[in-house]
């Protein structure tokens, strides 16, 4: 990746870092040149189609990762039908996307209880069957120390606010930003701090809640100008952004066209648990 002069503080010895967003932007293609992340929330309702899924597949360029949250009602840890179809779903979006992460973001009303852990260690080992990294985010009463055993009993990365507090120690982090800055951003400052503390990791996973990953990259030195974003070579159609087109017939991924494809439960009868692509194709031309 070409760097940004003038963007990084720090010495370029930094870890491997990726860092994304959280959105489905509207035009994919040039997200992808930005960033080396996106993480996706596979609830049911909002998953994009099919046809959008591997669409994104097929330009993402070498190297980029794909984080799949698991659906609420799998991150309840509560077993039976409806777990098991939606498992079932954000699974078939893994196989499509060819994604590298999951995380449990379980809720408040899962304590750190003896059942809660062996439910959790269960789940995690399931996930990590097809290859798969897991992170964990707890929401509720887990304290850090309780958090952080736990991740590490269940061979979990603990996802962290890493611009809030110091993170653990580790070879590989997850972290998750909230942006609290000026319009939901995050500021130059608090991207340098962001930066510092990456240093101490092997391999760094960045997600940005709202805007914010652009500071992130800048203050890494990862960061591409916008002659580069606007490069005729980096925007020369490849084989498979052909595909892609071919796909989706709209190489900007709209969010609009995503919103009203996205996969319901009432969807997920078919063999993949997604949208057929002739169904997202004929809904395409209908448009």
């Amino acid at each position: 990746m070409r760097l940004a002069p003038g963007f990084s503080n720090y010495p370029r010895t930094m870890p491997t870092a990726a860092v994304g967003e959280t959105r489905l932007p509207k035009n994919f293609k040039r997200y992808a040149k930005q960033f080396s992340l996106l993480e996706l929330d596979c609830e049911p309702g909002s998953v994009p189609g099919k046809a959008k899924l591997q669409a994104c597949a097929a330009v993402a360029p070498p190297g980029f990762t794909f984080s799949l949250v698991v659906p609420s009602r799998v991150a309840s840890l509560e077993a039976g039908p409806e777990f098991d179809k939606a498992l079932k779903s954000a699974q078939s979006v893994s196989r499509v996307l060819r994604a590298k992460w999951w995380v449990i973001r379980t809720p408040a009303e899962v304590r750190p209880t003896r059942r809660a852990r062996e439910s959790l260690a269960a789940l995690a080992a399931r996930l990590q069957e097809g290859g798969m990294r897991v992170a964990w985010e707890p929401r509720g009463v887990w304290d850090e120390k309780a958090a952080g055993e736990t991740a590490d009993a269940i061979g979990a990365v603990l996802v962290q606010d890493i611009a809030r507090e110091a993170p653990r120690a580790g070879s590989v982090l997850y972290a998750r930003l909230l942006a609290l800055g000026r319009g939901g951003r995050v500021s130059l400052s608090l991207a340098d701090v962001v930066a510092e503390r990456l240093q101490r990791y092997e391999e760094a996973f960045v997600v940005v809640e709202g805007q914010g990953a652009r500071e992130i990259q800048q203050s890494l030195g990862m960061a591409l100008d916008d002659a580069a974003l606007g490069d005729p070579a980096l925007d020369a159609p490849s084989d498979a952004d052909g595909e892609a087109n071919e796909a989706d017939g709209d190489d900007s991924l709209d969010d609009d066209t995503l919103e009203d494809e996205g996969a319901s439960d009432d969807d997920l009868d078919d063999e993949d648990g997604l949208d057929d692509d002739d169904e997202l194709d004929d809904e395409d031309e209908g448009r």
